[in-house]
């Protein structure tokens, strides 16, 4: 549970998201030197004293609601296997205030002395955030390490020096940054309560900020539980134009992904599996080989430890469908001609993944030697069990080279593109 250093320490690790990202980008160094402060801005100069400047205003703290801060059900079942003496003990120690769910209001300003400076410089912070739509456990101990590397004389150098940057870094958590967008009216009565010159800005809301009561009490039976649960967007690879199949990574984007444990559940498949690369927007995963190809579910599973109890209880994501595209290799076998000029011959398939016995499986041949292309369609008599090997019989062919492909449930396996742009394999050749 966080304590009373939470709304410092998301406020400084905002500011240093802001300060690293000026710094490294070449658009936003040319307008020279820039600062980024966290003052009120009645205390900003402006005027001919004005110059390159970012601020960071906390405006305003609000309660968040969006938390179930108690287990009834264990509390029920804890009172019924106590003592009448305990259970007054226990409601006791339950009567102190929960901890505090808050969400922190920033007011983002830019300042310049110069023609656009001010306009350049909002625009690049409001991209950071917006790049960064949560602040991850990573995020804000880095944050917090260089805060507390600064001068002693620092306010909050000295405040961090009496607690564990990593464990204060941990008990926060993560942090959601969402864009607050005003009305004229509602902008015009911010700015006259800050009795300041006003200046290109926006709103920001940091959430859920949580601070503990100071009181001692029991923890048994209570945990926390954000509304906000891992969502998943899109799910592609690396290389989003490319299909998805074995020989590359599962790549899942979206929101809150990360968790105490988090796990993936794909398919069917009861069993979850477990990720190396796993961030708070995005998720990377080797596809086991025994997925089959076609249409897969993917869902982000979160295991999240119960208080006392020991056990887990699992907080899942939407689920996301993908395709999984087969991968070939075709050979050309048993050729024979015929009177008219037609012929027929076996193809043996190697597929990548396996194809099941139950799966729909449709072989098409694209005529890659003449100017008049014929395209020839096969169905693939359902198979007697799991195989990585299918040999079809085609008859009525004319001679020629084909380009080969082949749908499995629907899933059609890729073709290979050369470097003059055109389709080159796999290919078989009918003499």
């Amino acid at each position: 549970m966080s304590n009373a250093l939470s709304i410092v320490a998301v406020t400084a690790v905002i500011k240093d998201v802001l300060e690293n990202g000026l710094v490294s980008d070449a658009i936003a160094t040319s307008v020279g030197d820039v600062i980024v402060t966290a003052l009120p801005p009645d205390r900003i100069s402006v005027g001919s004293d004005e110059r390159a400047q970012i601020n960071l205003f906390l405006y305003q703290v609000t309660q968040n609601r969006n938390a179930d801060w108690l287990s009834r059900e264990f509390r029920k079942q804890n009172l019924r296997s106590r003592s009448d003496c305990e259970r007054v003990t226990i409601a006791d120690s339950r009567s102190v205030n929960p901890p505090l769910a808050l969400d922190l209001h920033y007011l983002l300003t830019a300042y310049g002395a110069k023609d656009f400076e001010a306009e350049l410089l909002l625009g690049y912070a409001m991209q950071l955030l917006h790049k960064m739509p949560v602040l991850g456990r990573d995020v804000i101990a880095t944050a917090l390490k260089n805060a507390s590397k600064i001068s002693g004389a620092s306010v909050l150098s000295q405040a961090l020096s009496s607690v564990s940057v990593s464990k204060l870094a941990e008990q926060i958590g993560q942090i959601q940054i969402c864009s607050e967008f005003f009305n004229m009216e509602e902008t015009s009565k911010l700015w006259s309560a800050l009795q300041t010159h006003y200046r290109p800005s926006t709103a920001y809301r940091a959430s859920m900020v949580l601070i503990e009561s100071s009181q001692p009490y029991h923890s048994e039976g209570f945990y926390i539980v954000p509304l906000a649960q891992p969502q998943i967007e899109n799910v592609t690879t690396s290389t989003p134009e490319q299909p998805i199949t074995l020989s590359n990574n599962l790549l899942i984007r979206g929101k809150y992904l990360r968790g105490e444990v988090t796990r993936l559940r794909l398919g069917k498949k009861e069993v979850l599996l477990k990720s190396e690369n796993v961030r708070e927007t995005q998720i990377s995963l080797q596809i086991p080989p025994d997925l089959y190809a076609g249409v897969q579910e993917v869902q982000v599973v979160h295991q999240r430890m119960k208080n006392v109890t020991m056990s887990y209880e699992l907080v899942e994501s939407n689920v996301a469908a993908f395709v999984l595209h087969p991968e070939i290799t075709a050979a050309v076998t048993d050729i024979q001609g015929s009177d008219n000029d037609l012929c027929s011959a076996k193809i043996t398939i190697k597929f990548n993944p396996k194809v099941g016995k139950s799966q729909r499986v449709v072989l098409l041949l694209n005529e890659v030697s003449k100017p008049h292309k014929i395209t020839y369609i096969y169905s693939v008599i359902s198979l007697s069990k799991d195989s990585d090997s299918i040999t079809v019989d085609v008859k009525n062919i004319q001679p020629g080279s084909y380009l080969v492909r082949v749908q499995v449930d629907g899933a059609e396996s890729p073709l290979h593109l050369n470097q003059s742009g055109e389709y080159d394999s796999p290919q078989v050749t009918i003499p």
